[in-house]
């Protein structure tokens, strides 16, 4: 469709969504937090009952078969930025989808 004639919310979705798929990472998991006890008899999370926490992505391979892969800690505000862009990028996908849809059954709607 050419751009003048789209809605305003239209330009400014593909707008955004362009920017954030050129210019960002994005990553397509979902986040795991997994409380752990180490085996260490004399570890805290054994003695005082604080358990380790740790931060994983949970990715979908081709096979489909999932996989869980361990974030450091160092990584951890990056790994969430990631996947927070990328449901960013599919939320406003369907937004636009939605746009579509209508404008299609309005046209169906016409003849």
């Amino acid at each position: 469709m050419r751009r003048n004639a789209m809605t305003r919310r239209e330009k400014d979705l593909l707008s955004r969504l362009s920017k954030i798929i050129n210019y960002s990472e994005y990553i397509h998991a979902n986040l795991t937090i997994a409380k752990r006890t180490c085996g260490n008899s004399n570890c805290r999370c054994i003695r005082e009952g604080k358990k380790h926490v740790s931060l994983y992505l949970t990715t979908t391979r081709k096979d489909g078969k999932r996989k869980s892969i361990y974030i450091p800690k160092r990584l951890e505000e990056r790994a969430i930025e990631y996947t927070q862009r990328y449901f960013k990028i599919k939320e406003d996908l369907e937004k636009i989808s939605d746009i579509n849809l209508a404008r299609l059954l309005e046209e169906k709607d016409k003849k």
